[in-house]
């Protein structure tokens, strides 16, 4: 999983990219520059099994986290030098950077300029490809790809109207015809409000500040200060711990966020276990057995016969299989069984 990280310049989208890779990368009014990092996903569940497996290796989900050149901030009135968004088409959710550490800072604002700017991106890539499935309609009378045109024409039409293609009620077949088109405005978001760390005793009253930007599917936020995550991303565990404990801090902030920007996308983990590797495969929401097993080898998939399925809080009590099979927490799945998120698979199969 790839998601992008865009902001105005000097939003403190390096601060936070910094936080999230504990890199070290300039920050400033660089906005130009582009990183790239890919990150762990945070799950003690994982750890845990590790120990219970005594596995030799342990192996997170992963992430990877792509900061862009900064947008110029001149949304409908720009020229059109977007640079970045031809990276960003090619990531599967944005992380949408707003400053709210400055005294003067106009977050509200400076998020309409950036949907602005992507509005404006989509715009100049529809006005290409209307023109050209058109024209080859016509020449060639390909009229299967009609319902494709049709639908080009209604997300033209309703940026037109300065507002996002999401806003449009796309079914799953008509978001598989236009997949290739990478709109900006049609993916997943999640918007970050970077805050000074005298902010911070108010992260749940900021939270619910923002709450109407949240849409399920759509859009989600996040409050975190990007500054005193990269402080903490630099320290050592003991260091990060007492620093935890002098800022009155449960948890980094940080960790939260990017198991936000995980399930953003309707990701889900299930875990493998043995004394050789304990690993978390991800998949997204309502993936089969068999498909999640080619998750695991494309072989597991071809040959799949069953799936011996424990869930990850009968595997903490029960602790191995024998346990789990005595108590009849272990449960033989077939090929139409929904994988849910924390299950604990070994798979069966035949080649």
């Amino acid at each position: 999983m790839k998601l992008g990280i865009i902001g105005l310049p000097q939003s403190g989208k390096t601060t936070l990219f910094n936080a999230l890779s504990g890199q070290e990368m300039a920050v400033g009014d660089y906005s130009r520059a582009e990183h790239k990092a890919v990150i762990k996903v945070p799950d003690d569940r994982v750890d845990r099994l590790s120990n219970l497996s005594q596995s030799k290796k342990m192996t997170h989900a992963e992430i990877e986290f792509l900061e862009t050149a900064a947008f110029t901030g001149k949304g409908k009135n720009a020229s059109g030098d977007l640079g970045s968004a031809h990276d960003l088409r090619l990531v599967d959710a944005l992380v949408i950077v707003v400053d709210y550490f400055r005294a003067d800072a106009k977050p509200e604002h400076d998020l309409q300029v950036l949907l602005d700017e992507m509005i404006l991106a989509d715009m100049m890539l529809l006005e290409n490809n209307v023109d050209k499935l058109e024209r080859t309609i016509q020449l060639t009378g390909r009229r299967e790809r009609a319902r494709e045109l049709e639908l080009l024409k209604s997300c033209r039409a309703i940026l037109n109207e300065e507002r996002p293609i999401s806003d449009l009620d796309l079914s799953e077949a008509d978001r598989k015809t236009i997949r290739g088109y990478a709109f900006l405005t049609l993916k997943p978001q999640l918007v970050a409000f970077n805050i000074s760390e005298d902010k911070i005793p108010r992260r749940r009253e900021i939270f619910e500040q923002f709450d109407t930007f949240k849409k399920e599917g759509v859009r989600d936020i996040a409050v975190i200060s990007g500054k005193i995550e990269m402080e903490l991303a630099q320290l050592d565990d003991d260091e990060r711990a007492v620093f935890l404990e002098e800022m009155n801090i449960e948890q980094p902030a940080v960790d939260r966020f990017i198991q936000k920007a995980y399930h953003l996308l309707g990701l889900i983990s299930f875990f493998t276990t043995g004394p050789p590797e304990t690993r978390a495969w991800t998949i997204r929401k309502g993936t089969s057995a068999p498909k999640a097993a080619g998750a695991v080898h494309t072989d597991f998939e071809r040959g799949f016969i069953k799936a011996e399925v424990a869930s990850y809080d009968d595997y903490i009590v029960y602790e191995n299989l024998s346990a789990l099979k005595a108590a009849a927490k272990l449960h033989l799945e077939g090929k139409e069984y929904i994988v849910c998120d924390g299950d604990v698979i070994l798979f069966r199969f035949n080649l």
